[in-house]
């Protein structure tokens, strides 16, 4: 059953075997693990349930909906733009739908450094085989892609770079173009069209448009969540919750789970929690085509380039961390990204039907911050360091000698002084441009690493199995869980997480 804590009349008090704070691949993903166990299981979920036929592709309805605060959530200096999703499915709702396991080589990694006995390399690859087939992942079709996707993929062969084709978790999809704006056809196989009917199935109960504010603890164990009841409009508070469970996991995201910990006051010896945020930050440039890419039609993202992505050398300081890919927006987000003002903006915002656009986003070493702010928000400290900028500069110049092999008459470059280059022009000083707070504007979309697992209490607040080391009854299922940036799209190892750590509950 599926509820809408808005309609309920009075506080509520309620008792659970198990309550799961997020609904997107983590949580959904270890409520339906835990329930078809057998756990007594309920979701907690801030944001609405939204069926595809809510879906109505209009920028400014679907962000209000199906991004926290409305897609403006930033750092807490607004120099990074960080989006993030709610809804039943989480940010699965939203998302691209780019499906790629870690590298091995980072997962080993990992193992060496913070020991992961719970999640030896077989553990990994049965949980993705497991997870793709539930998802039904496929390679997308090379005569699938878009004119803006086969331009990157021009640009790659011109300079003789790596670049592929990319794996996705859509069926029967309809090249719409509106994937961040929510699937009207239903062809996402995500948490909301694959988990939660097994998980319903099973007998758990999802409660929407309800906030968790803190975990309850006692005796050295988590009892229940205290949580709120939210109006789906104004987002404003209308009664409590109290929810007592026997087990508690938490999967609100790398964000959200990090401030409801710290909120909460649960223990951790080591002292990381909230400290060692990882977000893939990127820079985008544009370029200006004789041809109309028309590229906010098909399938967003579907090659990528790789050649400035040196994944396989995780120890190597010179290995180079940029991943280049398509990236587009409808028109409201375009013109809030096109640099300039008045007139130079409108003649810009002429040529969008001709815009494609590359970003670089990269496998960040930075660590960043999360801490809670007000009774259920969140404050985010990022800014890349010297050596992820440099990252940063490194992707962009890749990101302009693509669009230039590919056949852009210009490039710009969103500055606060925009910089437009010309084929003519040395692309040289891009590799060292200094990457200044106020001077060009960051994004990312993939938060992770904020409750980093590892074996070791001292140095992680939470085991190889989602089972926090300081807090008996305690879980995490979500990619706070991973000890360092990925460099990859997040969304399949966040779902191996989710059923990793939902069998482990359920035990």
């Amino acid at each position: 059953m599926i509820f809408d804590a808005s309609t309920f009349g009075s506080d509520v008090t309620l008792d659970t075997d198990l309550v799961v704070v997020g609904s997107g691949a983590g949580g959904m993903t270890a409520a339906m693990a835990a329930a078809e166990k057998g756990v007594a299981t309920l979701v907690l979920e801030g944001g609405e349930y939204l069926l595809p036929a809510d879906m109505s592709q209009r920028e400014e309805e679907m962000f209000t909906r199906l991004f926290q605060e409305s897609g403006a959530r930033t750092t807490k200096d607004r120099a990074v733009t960080i989006l993030q999703g709610r809804g039943v499915g989480g940010s699965t709702l939203h998302n691209i739908n780019l499906c790629k396991r870690i590298p091995v080589e980072i997962r080993a990694r990992w193992a060496r450094a913070h020991g992961l006995s719970k999640l030896p390399p077989a553990a990994w690859d049965a949980l993705y085989d497991e997870v793709e087939r539930l998802l039904a992942v496929t390679l997308i079709a090379p005569e699938a892609r878009s004119a803006h996707n086969r331009m990157l993929e021009r640009g790659v062969a011109a300079l003789g770079w790596q670049g592929g084709g990319l794996s996705h978790n859509r069926t029967g999809c309809m090249s719409s173009g509106f994937c961040e704006l929510g699937c009207r056809y239903n062809a996402k196989n995500n948490a909301m069209k694959v988990m939660l009917p097994r998980a319903v199935a099973a007998g758990a109960q999802v409660v929407c448009n309800c906030v968790a504010l803190r975990v309850l603890h006692h005796g050295g164990a988590a009892r229940g969540v205290e949580a709120v009841a939210l109006d789906p409009l104004t987002r404003k508070p209308l009664h409590r919750m109290v929810v007592n469970a026997e087990r508690v996991c938490l999967s609100a995201s790398a964000t959200g789970t990090a401030a409801l910990l710290l909120r909460s006051g649960v223990p951790d010896r080591s002292g990381v929690t909230g400290t060692t945020l990882r977000v893939h930050p990127g820079l985008i440039a544009a370029g200006d085509f004789e041809q109309p890419l028309r590229a906010w039609e098909g399938i967003p993202q579907s090659y990528e380039c790789t050649e400035l992505l040196q994944l396989e050398r995780p120890d190597d300081e010179r290995a180079h961390r940029a991943w280049i890919v398509p990236a587009f927006a409808h028109p409201m987000g375009t013109a809030t990204m096109v640099p300039g003002h008045g007139g130079a903006h409108r003649r810009l915002m002429e040529r969008y039907p001709h815009l494609g656009v590359l970003t670089a986003m990269i496998h960040d070493q930075t660590a960043g911050s999360v801490r809670p702010t007000g009774e259920h928000g969140v404050s985010i400290d990022y800014w890349p360091n010297e050596r992820d900028r440099a990252e940063l500069s490194h992707g962009l110049w890749g990101c302009a000698k693509l669009l230039f092999a590919a056949g852009a008459t210009r490039v710009v470059v969103p500055t606060r002084v925009p910089l437009v280059l010309s084929p003519k022009d040395d692309l040289e000083p891009l590799k060292t441009m200094a990457v200044e707070q106020g001077e060009i504007d960051l994004s990312a979309m993939h938060p992770m690493s904020s409750v980093p697992m590892g074996d070791d209490p001292a140095r992680a607040p939470v085991g190889s199995d989602g089972k926090h080391h300081h807090l008996d009854n305690l879980w995490v299922a979500d990619g706070s869980l991973f000890p360092s940036s990925i460099g990859v799209p997040p969304q399949i190892s966040v779902y191996a997480m989710g059923l990793h750590v939902g069998r482990a509950l359920a035990t």
